[in-house]
Order: C-alpha cells, then sequence, then structure tokens
C-alpha cells in the first residue's frame, strides 16, 4: 500500500500562502501534514495561520526557532524584532497556549518508516543546518544516534534533497517566506517501508492580499520584514 504525505516548513503567519497549499492537499486528498516549525512571526497572520496548524488534524508539528522565541520574550528590550514578537505573541491569542506543549523535535513512524523531525541543527534551535565546516559527513553526523530513514528540516527556505548513508535528508522550502511568490513544499511517497518519490512542488499566489495585510494589521517592523523576505517595497 502507498501511501502520500505532505511536508511543510516556515509557513511564516503567511495565510494566503497557507490557504493555497491546503486547496491542493484536499484535491489530491493527502491526510498527513508534517510540519517542519516556523509558522508563526514574520508574516502579518499570526492568529489565523496558528488556528488552523494547531486544530487541523493532518498536521503533525514541531516547533521552530521562531515559536521558541515567543517562549522566551524580554519585555524589558525595545527594538524592532522584540515588538514583532510582542506584537505576534498577542495576535496568537488563545492559540499562543497550545504551542508550549509542542517539541522541538520528535520522531514518528508512517508505514514502517521512522522519519526525524527538527528545525534546525541539533542542540541548536537557532542554527542553520547546512554552517558546517567539513563536508557532508559533519551535517549528517548530526543526526547518527537516531535510528531513522528520513530526517526532515526547515529553516533556510532553501529546498534540499541528499540520499546519504543510506539516509534521506529533505528541506521542503518555505511555503509561505518566498521572494518569488511561490507556495513551496515536499510530496513523498512511501510504500512497503520505502521512500518511492520525493516531488518538489512550487505553487504561485498573489502577494496583494498579503501586503495589505501588513499594512491593515499594523505589523511591527513591516517595512524591514516586506522587503527582507518578501522582496516588497513599501
Amino acid at each position: 500500500m502507498s501511501k502520500k504525505i505532505a511536508i511543510v516548513a516556515d509557513i511564516h503567519a503567511n495565510k494566503y500562502a497557507l490557504d493555497k497549499f491546503l486547496q491542493y492537499i484536499n484535491q489530491e486528498k493527502i491526510d498527513t501534514i508534517i510540519n517542519l516549525g516556523d509558522f508563526v512571526q514574520i508574516g502579518p497572520n499570526p492568529y489565523e495561520v496558528s488556528k488552523v496548524v494547531l486544530n487541523d488534524d493532518r498536521f503533525i508539528n514541531i516547533l521552530g526557532n521562531n515559536e521558541a522565541s515567543l517562549l522566551e520574550i524580554d519585555y524589558k528590550q525595545k527594538n524592532d524584532e522584540n515588538e514583532h514578537r510582542i506584537w505576534t505573541k498577542r495576535q496568537m491569542k488563545e492559540n499562543f497556549i497550545k504551542i508550549q506543549k509542542i517539541p522541538l523535535e520528535r520522531v514518528v513512524t508512517i508505514e514502517g518508516i521512522n522519519i526525524l523531525m527538527v528545525h534546525s541543527r541539533k542542540n541548536n534551535i537557532k542554527g542553520m543546518p547546512l554552517i558546517y565546516s567539513g563536508n557532508i559527513d559533519d551535517f549528517t553526523n548530526d543526526y547518527k544516534e537516531y535510528r531513522v530513514d528520513i530526517v526532515l528540516f526547515g529553516h533556510t527556505h532553501e529546498k534540499l534533497y541528499i540520499e546519504h548513508n543510506n539516509r534521506f535528508f529533505i528541506n521542503p522550502g518555505s511555503l509561505g517566506c518566498s521572494k518569488k511568490s511561490t507556495v513551496d513544499f515536499t510530496i513523498v511517497e512511501i510504500s512497503n517501508k520505502t521512500l518511492k518519490n520525493c516531488i518538489f512542488k512550487s505553487l504561485e499566489y498573489n502577494k496583494f492580499n498579503l501586503i495589505k495585510d501588513y499594512n491593515n494589521n499594523s505589523v511591527p517592523d513591516k517595512e524591514f520584514l516586506m522587503k527582507t523576505f518578501y522582496k516588497i517595497n513599501c
């Protein structure tokens, strides 16, 4: 029997990208979505996105560095980044309580395949997964003690597929934080305890409503965020 799984990362509070993705998932009747974190902050819709991600039973979630930072806010700091965190936490309302129960990493078993979910480097939630001084072994050795077949991670917003030492390492790219107006994610197919297929998907969406929400919702530091992450000049 074959099973398709959607893998997403870095939704970043973009409800329009999330809606586009869910339309595809509903059409394809995929019932399992692995979410690798950073689904709030940066974008203008932390409440709407977190409501979907935390309440749709198809999602299997871990936290990214953006969610983790909401759990350790220093209210004495006065800078744009901290103001954005405080705003995000307030926007999330009742959904904020739920993220405190979500782990930073987890292993799930689907159709006999053991899958490790992390957001960034092991033991360093803010570290970039691909900053290594040596070769690919330095990268894969971070996860050598895990008895898993697949390692999934996000954070870089860059798609990646590596097969090394009988393991697969996959980054689906960023679902909601692309400079190209694309919704990026991955569909994997598992059959007979084997990864049979891995397809990187990109769907297009219109940024107009996203820009409108940045302005209407008075998102702190919106000019920097739109320019840096979406290539939008205000």
